[in-house]
Parts: structure tokens; C-alpha cells; sequence
């Protein structure tokens, strides 16, 4: 373990390398040098550290897409707390049920936002009062480096979030280990596009950028109109994509054809053929897949944009191929009695790691990650021939119907491009145990002959015994389809016929 970080030491060294080159700019057009910007982090820092944020002590910020949410993340890392960070468009019972699991006590937030905080026991810190001034950062002193640094929260896809918990030392390696995998490496003049919470992938991609002297462009949300800009003025050369924002900037983008980005990074979902396709359409060879989680943050499993575009040509492999495991990571695949599964086969991914979480916080108390211990993630996956990471879906998604085990990320995978968004669920039936939905976001009239026409390769066991048309797919707050939450609006919508034959009928 590492003893301590000098997050004052590195920032002060980053100030003075690259003091007067861009560092971040928002949708608002404001920017920001990279001396003043770590210059307010510190002063923050300094507010932070007297209001009673010391080091490993929780505190939690909630701040939207913009420069203020860059300054925090600098004071907050110099402080040497344990950073909280939540999304501003929590409910406030996530946000209650987040704070009461972190212990946090001093909330960094707009001043809007502040009444909703104190309500729940926070000391607020209003953020637009506090990024005028000016500190050092050399004034602040090294963090142990198992202190706690920072709590993020688990998806909620199957049941209450968990609160995650990082050490100094463990973020101070996973961004060392980001860094290793960039390909091609950011540079003086760079900048990325970052459109999705800076709580989550955009900051660490951020810190990574920033480590390398580039910029990043922060957007509150897909503002295509400001991305549009970027691109015609050359001013990013890197963007941050998931599938769901990618596929929105592949839609306003069709027809062009755009050489100068050098990355398009992308994870936290399986990215569809019809989607690479058409991206490598518009920007060439240049999009990199990652594996993360909140337990052990980027990259777990990489593929280089070659290496993306390799498997991409060579055909179906059964799952989305997620890469090589990154420096530092080990995957094991297990079966359910724990037994490591032969190469090819599926089972539970297990992961171990150096920047891996020193523990966990839900309901029951503090669970500690033992000492060499390995993670079980729920995702289910395989070793290819080639020792690539292949992930077939999730544990608690898998459809258990007529004696059969299911996953449904296959099947949408073979529906993918019938509608424009899409999810398959299972509802509970007496006769076969669980019935296959498939549900389309804005799906027209044809979408179930299309969709039919789609599974004509798989299992007939697979194929779904209804297609609904809904409005809006329900998402959680890094753009993830919930399908918990899908399952229980199709159930107040519609009823089962059940029997040999099922199907759904309105309620």
C-alpha cells in the first residue's frame, strides 16, 4: 500500500508545467487556464479543510455539468477528504439514502440547491461563494494513502445502491493505470468532449486529461449544438461517448465525415454492430472500449481502437468482447459453486485489482474487502480463445423460462437497430416460470416484424411473447436502462394471459 499522496505536490507541478494552457472549458463558453484553475481548487480546499473536512472525513458535493464542478473536484482532492460525489437529479430519497450511507455531514452545492440539504442535516457550502478565490497548493500536506478518498454509489439496477469506498492510494493508482491504456496519449492541446455526469466517467477522464496536460470540454448533458461547434472549429480531439450518447451523435452526425478525432472512449453498456458501424462511418477506426465498475474503476478490461475495430470485423462473439484485462487487474471466471470455469465457458466474472474498493457500505454496516481478496461482480462472461473478457449479462437479469436459462442482452443484441431504443424483460408466469418481453422506446407499428425477422437465428425458446411500444425507457442516472423498473411499469400497464400461449393485454 501506498503510505501517503502528495496530491499537493502533483497539482503544484501540474500548475507550473502547464500554468497558462487551457484546461476546461462549459457549455457556457467560460474557460479557464490550467494555473487559475488549480489555484480556486486550492482555495476551496482551504474553505473545505476549515469547515471540518478533514482528511478521510466525508463530504459530499452535488454539482451540474460545468467549471464549478471542476474546482470542486481539485479542493476536494487537496483537502484530502473522502469525496461524495452525487448526481445533482437525485430524488430526495436517493439523496437521503446516499448521505445517511456515507455519513456525510457538509454538502458542497449550488446555492439553489441548498435548502434541500439542510433539510437533510448538511452543513452547506454554497459553491458560487467560494471559486473567486486564490490558494497554493504546495500548502497542502500529503494524505495517508489509506484514508478514504472517495464513495460512489452502485446502479440501483437490482436493488438499493451500495456505497463503494476508494482509498487515496487506490484512486492515486487507478488513474495511474487509466493513463497507462490511453491510445493514442493525450497531449498539450488536446481536449476531450465529456456529456455525462461528472460524477461518474467524465471526472476521471478529466483527471487523466488534466495529468496530461489537456483540456476537456464539459457539457450538461448531449448539447449537440455546442458539440457541433467543437467540431467545426477543431477544438476537441478526444470524446466521451457511452452507446446512449453516441448513438445521439451519430444520429445529428449522418453523412459527415470527420478524420481529426483521435478517440472516441466508450463503456458502460454494450456498444450494437449497427452503432460501430455507423460511427466508424462518420469518425474512421477510433473507438475504444472499457470495462469499469464502481468497485474497480476503469480500465478493468480495455480494447484499443484497433483492437476494437478487429473484433467489430471479425463476427459475433457470443457477447460484447470488453478487451484484455488492464494492468493491475485479474479476471477469474467462475461457476456457481465457485469453481474456475473452463476456457469458453460462461460463468460469474470475479475481478481483483490494485486500485480495487477497500470495502463496501449498505444497510447492514461496513464490510471491508479482504486483503487479496476478489470481487464477485454479477456480471456473467467468458475468456475467449484469446484470454479476452466477453460479458453475456448480469446474474439477476437472467430469464428463466420453460426450464431454459436466458440471457436477454442476447436477445438484444439481436434486435438491436429495430427500434430506436430497446430493452427485454421477463414478467412472472405460473405456466413457464417467466415470460419474454421485448419493449421499444418510440417503436412504430412494423417494430414487431422487424424484430421477428431480427431473431430468425436464434432458439425459438428465446424469442419474446410480446413486443411493447413505450415512450421513455426507464434509466438511471448514468443513462442505463433499469429494467426493474421497466418490469413493474409494463406490469401496471398490462396484465399476463397465461398459459401455453402467453401473452400480455392492457389492464
Amino acid at each position: 500500500m501506498i503510505a501517503s499522496v502528495p496530491w499537493g505536490a502533483e497539482l503544484a507541478a501540474l500548475a507550473a508545467r502547464h500554468g497558462a494552457r487551457p484546461a476546461a472549458r462549459d457549455g457556457s463558453g467560460t474557460e479557464i487556464d490550467f494555473a487559475p484553475l488549480i489555484a480556486r481548487g486550492a482555495a476551496l480546499g482551504a474553505v473545505i479543510r476549515e469547515a471540518g473536512g478533514g482528511h478521510g472525513v466525508a463530504v459530499a458535493s452535488a454539482l451540474p455539468n460545468a467549471l464549478p464542478a471542476v474546482i470542486a473536484q481539485i479542493g476536494l482532492r487537496l483537502a484530502g477528504v473522502c469525496e461524495v460525489p452525487l448526481n445533482p437529479a437525485l430524488t430526495d430519497a436517493e439523496r437521503a439514502h446516499c448521505l445517511g450511507l456515507s455519513g456525510a455531514k457538509i454538502m458542497l452545492c449550488e446555492a439553489a440547491a441548498a435548502p434541500a440539504y439542510r433539510g437533510l442535516g448538511c452543513r452547506v457550502l454554497a459553491i458560487e461563494e467560494l471559486i473567486a478565490g486564490h490558494g497554493d497548493p504546495a500548502d497542502f500536506a500529503p494524505v495517508a494513502g489509506d484514508a478514504w478518498g472517495r464513495i460512489l454509489f452502485t446502479s440501483g439496477t437490482t436493488g438499493a445502491p451500495k456505497a463503494i469506498v476508494h482509498s487515496h492510494a487506490g484512486r492515486w493508482i487507478a488513474n495511474l493505470l487509466q493513463r497507462a491504456h490511453y491510445d493514442p496519449m493525450p497531449r498539450p492541446g488536446s481536449a476531450v468532449a465529456l456529456m455525462t455526469p461528472f460524477v461518474h466517467g467524465a471526472g476521471l477522464l478529466a483527471h487523466g486529461f488534466h495529468d496530461q496536460g489537456a483540456a476537456i470540454l464539459l457539457l450538461n448533458g448531449v448539447d449537440l449544438k455546442t458539440l457541433r461547434a467543437a467540431l467545426a472549429e477543431r477544438s476537441i480531439d478526444h470524446i466521451f461517448a457511452p452507446p446512449t450518447v453516441l448513438a445521439k451523435i451519430v444520429a445529428a452526425l449522418d453523412g459527415q465525415r470527420i478524420d481529426f478525432i483521435r478517440t472516441i472512449f466508450t463503456g458502460t453498456a454494450p456498444l450494437p454492430r449497427a452503432l460501430y458501424q455507423a460511427a466508424r462511418a462518420i469518425f474512421g477506426p477510433v473507438v475504444r472500449i472499457t470495462y469499469g465498475k464502481s468497485e474497480i474503476v476503469n480500465p478493468i478490461a480495455v480494447l484499443s481502437p484497433d483492437e476494437t475495430d478487429a473484433v467489430y470485423a471479425a463476427g459475433d462473439p457470443g457477447g460484447a468482447c470488453v478487451g484484455w484485462p488492464g494492468s493491475g487487474v485479474e479476471i477469474a471466471i467462475r461457476d456457481e459453486a465457485g469453481a474456475a470455469c473452463p476456457q469458453g465457458e460462461v460463468g460469474e466474472v470475479h475481478l481483483r485489482g490494485r486500485h480495487m474498493l477497500a470495502g463496501h457500505i449498505d444497510a447492514a454496516g461496513w464490510h471491508p474487502t479482504p486483503a487479496e481478496g476478489w470481487h464477485a461482480t454479477g456480471d456473467l462472461g467468458f475468456l475467449d480463445a484469446a484470454g479476452r473478457l466477453v460479458l453475456s449479462g448480469r446474474i439477476a437479469d437472467v430469464i428463466k423460462s420453460g426450464g431454459y436459462k436466458i440471457h436477454p442482452d442476447e436477445i438484444e443484441q439481436a434486435l438491436a437497430g429495430t427500434a430506436p431504443a430497446l430493452t427485454v424483460i421477463a414478467i412472472p408466469s405460473d405456466y413457464w416460470g417467466e415470460v419474454i418481453v421485448a419493449v421499444g422506446e418510440g417503436a412504430d407499428a412494423g417494430w414487431e416484424a422487424r424484430g421477428r425477422a431480427a431473431l430468425a437465428n436464434l432458439a425459438r425458446h428465446k424469442h419474446p411473447r410480446a413486443f411493447i411500444a413505450v415512450d421513455a425507457l426507464a434509466r438511471n442516472h448514468q443513462g442505463k436502462t433499469m429494467r426493474r423498473l421497466i418490469r413493474e411499469d409494463i406490469l401496471t400497464r398490462y396484465r399476463l394471459i397465461d398459459g401455453p400461449y402467453p401473452a400480455l393485454a392492457p389492464r
